[in-house]
């Protein structure tokens, strides 16, 4: 994703809204075992350095 080279903020909110789309429909499909980790899998990867 090349468009979010210099905008850490943008793919924060691009990957925030996959994740919250992912989450509904894994919690549609199994709905007695919901999704778990799920801001680790999309967001922390994309964190600030430091």
């Amino acid at each position: 994703m090349t468009e979010y080279r210099t905008d850490r903020t943008g793919l924060l909110i691009y990957l925030g809204n996959l994740m919250n789309e992912a989450t509904h429909q894994l919690t549609q499909l199994h709905p007695d075992h919901p999704p778990t980790r799920m801001t680790e899998r999309f967001l922390s990867w994309a964190r600030a350095r430091g």
